[in-house]
């Protein structure tokens, strides 16, 4: 049994049939020869490889014949005959020992060698990003998002578990800072009005009743503190996204407004704005936005708000202006990265928090500067998606 003699075998065949077919033999061609059937040319290979390839020659086609001749120079002729009452095929051939074991044995070493170091090749480019993924595995259970995880080379399977690993390492890390901030801010947040309770506790009766306003005041901002933090944590992503009009939801919110929190509100006259246009939102999540905004307009400044509404190319911008006394730089870069630190009077800041995380969710931004004439001015953009003009 040779593989290789068999294969060469069939090749040999079918390259006589194809050249009788196509007319080959009454066409002159200085590399080939053909001679009548009834000729003799060369004689019965006496080497290993062609005395197998001449064997399986005649088992594959009955009549079919392999010889091996020398002409009168020095140039081997390999003789090839398709099957009975055909011509003789002669090709030239190198002066290559086909018979030899030791070739054969070369060659299939050369052939497994090639194989090995292709398959070596093929398993590190694989096992490589697999690696960086296994190393960097243990950082992403703690929380933390590798930057080795993007880009990574590889097969685009792997490409495509990376990125899944990334998503997942993102939220993972979202989550820590979720926990982490859930924890630490209601601890901070809870402490004060838990002492007030436990000092009013220790009081005389008299002195307790008249304390019981206070108390409700400290419940009542320790239910709102712990509301804002679950707030936070869910961020309207369960809820499902609609499609609002801008002038109709300015007419919602001005309404929550007034109703709600008090405040003068008033709206500045843009003929420019297009408050026909629509955008996606999620109604109980971006209402969240605006009732911290009208709280700290209430909190903060004189009870007073204009809105205005400017149109781009691609997404529409609401201005929310208090007219207080505004913020520091400092505070108010801190505002805008979202890292708003612990002070008296501002919390842990998780207002801001709550609104870039719900303005994340619908693909815009939330913006916070100084007016020059004083006070905050907040800008919320949110991305166009259609005009309910006519």
């Amino acid at each position: 049994m040779n593989p290789a003699a068999e294969r060469f075998a069939e090749f040999l065949l079918q390259t006589d049939h194809a050249l009788i077919s196509s007319g080959a033999q009454y066409a002159p061609n200085g590399n080939l020869q053909w001679r009548p059937d009834s000729a003799k040319p060369g004689k019965i290979p006496d080497k290993y490889f062609m005395d197998k390839t001449a064997h399986y020659v005649e088992q594959q086609v009955p009549g079919a014949r392999l010889r091996v001749g020398l002409d009168e120079g020095t140039t081997t002729w390999m003789w090839i005959r398709g099957g009975p009452h055909q011509p003789w095929l002669g090709m030239p051939v190198s002066p290559m020992n086909f018979g030899g074991q030791g070739f054969m044995f070369m060659r299939l070493g050369v052939i497994a060698l090639v194989t090995l170091l292709g398959a070596w090749l093929i398993v590190r480019q694989i096992n490589r990003p697999l690696a960086r993924l296994a190393a960097e595995a243990p950082r992403i259970g703690l929380g933390d998002t590798p930057d080795t995880l993007q880009p990574i080379g590889g097969p685009l399977e792997v490409q495509h578990l990376t990125q899944a690993i990334t998503g997942m390492a993102n939220d993972l890390h979202r989550l820590h800072e979720e926990r982490t901030l859930l924890l630490t801010g209601i601890s901070h947040e809870l402490r004060t009005p838990l002492s007030r309770l436990l000092l009013t506790l220790h009081l005389p009766d008299s002195d307790f009743l008249e304390q019981k306003s206070a108390m409700c005041v400290d419940v009542n901002e320790m239910d709102e503190t712990i509301d804002k933090f679950l707030t936070l944590v869910r961020s309207g992503d369960q809820e499902k996204a609609i499609t609002v009009n801008v002038r109709d939801w300015l007419e919602e919110m001005q309404e929550i407004a007034r109703e709600r929190y008090g405040l003068d509100i008033s709206v500045a006259e843009n003929h420019s704005a297009d408050t026909a246009n629509s955008f996606r939102c999620r109604p109980l999540a971006l209402e969240r936005v605006f009732r911290i905004i009208f709280d700290n307009t209430r909190r903060y400044g004189d009870g007073s708000l204009q809105i205005r509404v400017l149109s781009h190319p691609g997404h529409t911008e609401i201005q929310l202006r208090d007219y207080g006394s505004g913020v520091s730089a400092a505070h108010l870069l801190a505002m805008n990265q979202g890292t708003l630190p612990r002070q008296t009077g501002h919390g842990a800041g998780i207002g801001i928090r709550i609104c870039k995380r719900i303005m994340d969710l619908h693909g815009g931004t939330i913006h916070f500067e100084n007016a020059a004439e004083g006070g905050l001015v907040v800008r919320l953009q949110f991305p166009v998606i259609a005009s309910l003009r006519t």
